[in-house]
């Protein structure tokens, strides 16, 4: 995003009091004579990186019978999109809200003990829950970078030595999440099945067919692109919700696991040594959570975050690497279902090929955009001037342009430009 602030400000929720937070940090310190001395609140990351919730971080001071020294302590709360606005009509049809809370109360922990006592690996997965209240639809969890954790810059992105090491983390974080189905069936059997494609709802689709109209505008210009992919784009604006499903259609014979779901910079966390080398990496927001294949993890991935000749050039391998990790985690965790071969898999990645269509041309473009125009999903929903402006402003930039051209061809190579 630019340096102006082109985003709304959503203010602390009214119920975000010292009395609140007092009774909540009382009862996850496990000490009931907590007694908050002071608290200041304010936003967690900068406006236009995230769409989808309010993040704060709140700062306070505590004291107990125990030490009448002040204690400092900082953490996160993540709360649903006020007053109803356009973001959270949209995303309550997918409850992503309710999964989400039910993740880091429920899931996060159980995966968390297969991680650290069967897997072996003491490094950390995800932030701690402390407290998840449904009634407010909020979660207050760990500030992981009071120990130094940071976000890669989605304009930069990540490289080789970030790519193995996220991998290397995704690949056990399925394979915990794959043997807990195995040990509790039915586990995600209730909302864990409605990504952004789905059988269920088709909410997300005017967003992703109005910025594929506008990609469309753009071509119309372009001497270059615009003869080669404006109308296999415009087929597309009638069929793209059609192909996301066929998409995460899961098939006979796949490996399936609980899909992280929209795996971009934002979402993940590194922490470095002394030399800046990355040493573990961590996994944050879990709205999308899906059981789905983990290639639709792996492609959104590829098509948001990584740095562009990692994608265009080693995808395949970098399949190959996740693949043996994965392999290696589920032997580990003595999982007992059927583990696919390596043939078998990638055939599944690029069953799944569609993913990256979405995430390149639509999500990747907005999560890039640095331009002056007010970015939220309001504007992308809406046809007024100032929405217009912004959708087509999202395609206008030379680097947006640039990657297209390389994007378009890498795509349509696979056929996924193509009628399916």
């Amino acid at each position: 995003m630019s340096k102006k602030d082109n985003h709304k400000v959503h203010p602390t929720p009214d119920w975000l009091t010292s009395d609140y937070l007092q009774e909540k940090l009382g009862i996850y310190l496990k000490n009931s004579s907590l007694k908050l001395e002071k608290l200041h609140a304010k936003p967690a990351i900068a406006n236009g990186e995230n769409y989808t919730s309010v993040i704060i971080r709140i700062n306070v001071e505590y004291t107990t019978k125990e030490t009448k020294d002040k204690q400092a302590l900082t953490f996160l709360v993540k709360n649903t999109f006020a007053d109803r606005e356009p973001a959270g009509d949209v995303l309550i049809n997918y409850g992503v809200y309710t999964r989400e809370m039910d993740v880091y109360e429920n899931i996060l922990p159980q995966l968390a003990y297969i991680l650290r006592n069967e897997l072996k690996d003491p490094r950390k997965f995800f932030a701690a829950t402390i407290n998840v209240d449904r009634e407010r639809d909020s979660i207050i969890f760990e500030d992981m970078s009071l120990d130094h954790y940071k976000v890669v810059c989605r304009r930069t992105k990540v490289d080789l030595e970030h790519t193995h090491l996220l991998l290397e983390k995704l690949a056990s974080f399925h394979a915990a999440a794959s043997v807990l189905a195995e040990r509790r069936p039915g586990i995600y059997a209730k909302n864990y099945d409605r990504g952004f494609f789905n059988k269920y709802t088709r909410a997300y689709g005017p967003i992703m067919i109005n910025l594929l109209e506008a990609l469309s505008r753009s071509l119309s210009s372009d001497q270059e692109l615009g003869p080669r992919y404006k109308a296999k784009i415009d087929r597309l604006v009638e069929r793209l919700m059609d192909y996301g499903e066929k998409s995460t259609t899961n098939n006979p014979g796949d490996f399936l696991t609980l899909t992280h779901g929209d795996l971009w910079t934002t979402n993940f966390m590194f922490k470095y040594d002394e030399k800046d080398h990355p040493i573990n990496a961590i996994f944050i927001d879990f709205q999308f959570c899906l059981w789905n294949s983990p290639a639709i993890d792996l492609h959104y991935f590829f098509a948001t975050s990584l740095q562009d000749h990692l994608r265009f050039d080693h995808q395949t391998e970098l399949v190959q690497f996740y693949y043996y990790k994965l392999v290696d985690a589920l032997k580990k965790l003595k999982y007992s279902g059927r583990i696919p071969s390596l043939f078998d898999f990638q055939l599944q990645f690029r069953s799944r090929g569609f993913y990256a269509v979405f995430c390149s041309l639509l999500f990747e473009p907005v999560m890039q955009y640095e331009g002056k125009e007010h970015a939220s999903i309001e504007q992308i929903l809406s046809d007024s001037e100032s929405g217009m402006r912004f959708k087509d402003s999202v395609y206008e930039s030379e680097a947006v342009k640039k990657k297209l051209s390389i994007t378009l061809r890498f795509l349509d190579q696979f056929g996924l430009l193509d009628d399916m």
